[in-house]
This record gives C-alpha cells, sequence and structure tokens, in this order.
C-alpha cells in the first residue's frame, strides 16, 4: 500500500465526491459522500445521506480538512474511525 509522508496535506492523497444511486437494502436510494486514495484508486470512507444538500454540506466539510489538513491527521481523524450513517 502507498503511504504518502504524514506531514504533507491530504489532499495530495485523498478527494471527495458525491455519487448518488441504492445504498443498500435497509436505507434504499440516497447520496454517498465517499474518499478516495487516488493514488491506489481505493474508497477509504464514506457516508449515506438521503438529501443532495446534507450530502453537499458534509462534501465541502471534508474537503475544507482535505485541504487544511496533513496526511496524518486526516487519518487520525477520518479513518480510525467507523463511517457515519
Amino acid at each position: 500500500m502507498m503511504r504518502g509522508n504524514g506531514g504533507d496535506a491530504a489532499n495530495t492523497a485523498y478527494k471527495v465526491r458525491i455519487t448518488k444511486g441504492f445504498v443498500d437494502a435497509s436505507f434504499g436510494e440516497g447520496f454517498l459522500v465517499e474518499v478516495w486514495d487516488f493514488r491506489v484508486q481505493r474508497l477509504v470512507y464514506g457516508e449515506r445521506y438521503k438529501e443532495l444538500e446534507q450530502a453537499r454540506r458534509r462534501q465541502k466539510e471534508i474537503k475544507n480538512d482535505l485541504e487544511s489538513m496533513s496526511l496524518d491527521r486526516f487519518r487520525q481523524a477520518y479513518l480510525s474511525r467507523h463511517p457515519r450513517s
């Protein structure tokens, strides 16, 4: 697995996006806010939302964190916990 320098900005490794579609049988249709490690093309974090506006707000929050946090701090904040539902 590729690992960047922990002091690098998180946006050097990760991107955030919204996808729409069928999430699962219990949730149904919705929006996923996904964080991708674009170096290895792998989903590393995701949250589910029913409403597009909520998903857009969360995407913006995560994007701001990607721009302001180091790789180590972002991994600690997002990748060391279970996804929110």
